[in-house]
């Protein structure tokens, strides 16, 4: 059942960004002198607004985008357009006028993330720190590859890769790949390839690395072993049945394997080392104990030009990152299982609110840029095909004819009606049992 406050969450997400996007268009419209007749948030049936000047301003039935009439649009004389009609315009400010949406949401972004940065943006320590591992998971990818705890991660695919967070994107977007790795062993500079796992129902890329992070206990569940036993925030795991445990990980592994089977664990508390029995619970078939490791974060604020610089690199790697999953998708690298609809951006929507202001402005601010560079996809029916078609017949200086343009405009319009039926049976199946599965059930 969709709760009021994911409605509420995806409403204001889509609602800014939407409302900005037309924003852009109204703007130039009205520069380039052209009657606006329709601003709306939503499509299909009107259900409430009003009319301001020329411009009826309305909320329609269907939340999940918007749009700006200008005039002349639907119904126009193409060889006799009123001065202040769309086509009666030169190129230029059709082009102008197109594209000053996709562009306010590119802005809205940037805007955003320097906003962030000047506030304070919070980070987890290790993302920012050269991707030494320290721990490989048995059976994984990295594990038959040969990869070790303390190699020195140093480029992917000949990227160079300068820290963890790098690493985990290049990895989570590569899902079902064979990677070329370099790495640092010893001072001596190896390679390997891993082949990339695909796990969740996202599809996130696996290989079985992570950091060095301590056994630090942040939070401990009531009735579980970690309680009874007595451990406690801030208390520092060190070993395990009198072997000593490098971090978490392998603790980790540990107590998975180890259920119902007392484990003597060594714990520095409150800088006193003891000793006492922990019998890990079977839940599913593994062992647990019911406690949350500390993981350290770090808050960084920047100045007005710093946080812009920083917002406009972040925004250009975002892009980047865009356009490979895009290309990876038309090649069959990456399934487009990734993509998400209306459902699944409401349920990121309100786990971002609730995570805090900085997580949802940056998820608006996510989403404003992924709006902004699909739109200026050339795709006949979204701003970028409007704007190839204006830059083609700018280039061979003559119109295009106007049954083809209308074609061309109609089947983009299926291919996107297409495209968000899928978005959205997408985001059910990622909700039932079997996935696709579940809906069509010839692919079980």
């Amino acid at each position: 059942m969709i709760s009021l406050g994911r409605v509420a969450a995806f409403l204001i997400v889509l609602g800014i960004n939407v409302l900005v996007h037309e924003l852009g268009h109204f703007i130039a419209a009205k520069l380039m002198k052209i009657r606006v007749e329709v601003f709306s948030f939503g499509f299909g049936k009107r259900l409430f607004g009003r009319k301001i000047g020329q411009t009826d301003f309305r909320v329609s039935l269907i939340p999940v985008g918007g749009y700006v009439r200008l005039a002349g649009e639907e119904e126009s004389d193409p060889n006799h357009p009123k001065p202040d009609e769309f086509l009666s315009k030169n190129r230029a400010q059709k082009i102008f006028t197109l594209a000053l949406g996709p562009a306010m949401n590119l802005l809205l972004a940037v805007a955003l993330i320097a906003v962030i940065n000047m506030a304070g943006v919070e980070i987890e320590s290790y993302k920012l720190e050269k991707p030494v591992i320290g721990y490989v998971e048995k059976n994984s990818p990295a594990e038959k590859s040969g990869l070790q705890r303390g190699d020195l991660i140093l480029a992917i695919n000949q990227r160079t890769i300068s820290d963890w967070k790098e690493l985990e994107i290049v990895i989570g977007t590569s899902p079902k790949e064979n990677l070329s790795i370099d790495f640092l062993r010893n001072r001596s500079r190896l390679s390997t390839h891993v082949t990339v796992d695909a796990l969740t129902k996202y599809e996130l890329g696996y290989a079985g690395i992570y950091w060095n992070l301590p056994a630090e206990v942040e939070t401990v569940a009531d009735h579980y072993p970690a309680q009874k036993a007595g451990l406690a925030k801030g208390d520092l795991i060190l070993a395990v049945d009198h072997q000593s445990v490098a971090n978490y990980f392998e603790l980790k592994d540990i107590i998975l394997r180890s259920a119902n089977r007392s484990l003597w664990f060594t714990v520095k508390k409150g800088g006193e080392l003891r000793e006492f029995p922990v019998v890990p619970r079977s839940e599913r078939g593994v062992g647990v104990i019911g406690f949350n490791v500390h993981i350290s974060t770090s808050t960084y604020r920047y100045g007005f030009s710093q946080s812009l610089g920083r917002s406009v690199k972040e925004s250009v790697r975002l892009t980047r990152l865009t356009f490979d999953a895009f290309k990876k998708m038309i090649t069959g690298r990456l399934s487009p299982k990734n993509l998400s609809g209306p459902i699944e951006i409401a349920k990121f929507s309100q786990q971002a609110l609730v995570s805090g202001l900085s997580n949802f402005f940056m998820l608006i601010a996510f989403i404003s840029l992924q709006l902004g560079i699909i739109n200026l996809f050339p795709i006949p029916g979204l701003d970028g095909g409007h704007l190839l078609i204006f830059i083609i017949e700018a280039v061979i200086r003559r119109d295009l004819n106007q049954k083809l343009k209308a074609i061309l405009i109609y089947a983009g319009f299926s291919l996107l009606i297409a495209l968000m039926v899928f978005v959205i049976l997408n985001d059910i199946a990622k909700a039932l049992p079997h996935g696709w599965g579940s809906i069509l059930p010839f692919l079980k």
